[in-house]
């Protein structure tokens, strides 16, 4: 399986935290593969650059996120106290809100990093 991250020791020292998450294979399996999809299969897997791994922590992170909001009964969108209403988030709505927030991590930090075949890590081709 393609892992960015070896484990979650090089987890915790990348974010410099003690606490990592349930399930952190799996999640970084996911990541990992997410990343993948998203570079075109550019990422050196042999010497994976440092801003490919700290981008998997974070959206390792994003995931877990994602995955305690869906597990969430009533999700609280917006509450308006004075006439009482209430609306809360589907689980679609907040699949696309991480699907927004994972790849603004991703343009944020990867946008200059060069893949294996020598074009950014993001170029798609001619548009």
């Amino acid at each position: 399986m393609l892992k960015y991250i070896e484990d979650k020791e090089e987890y915790m020292k990348i974010l410099g935290t003690k606490n990592v998450p349930d399930y952190f294979d799996n999640l970084n399996i996911k990541a990992s593969n997410y990343i993948n999809y998203k570079t075109f299969g550019r990422v050196d897997k042999d010497n994976v650059p440092e801003q490919v791994k700290y981008v998997t922590c974070l959206i390792i992170n994003l995931q877990e996120e994602e995955n305690t909001k869906l597990s969430e009964i009533g999700n609280l969108k917006s509450q308006n106290i004075e006439g009482w209403s209430e609306s809360y988030s589907t689980p679609e709505e907040i699949k696309a809100d991480y699907e927004d927030k994972k790849y603004k991590v991703l343009k944020e930090y990867l946008w200059n990093v060069i893949g294996i075949d020598g074009n950014p890590l993001l170029y798609c081709g001619v548009c």
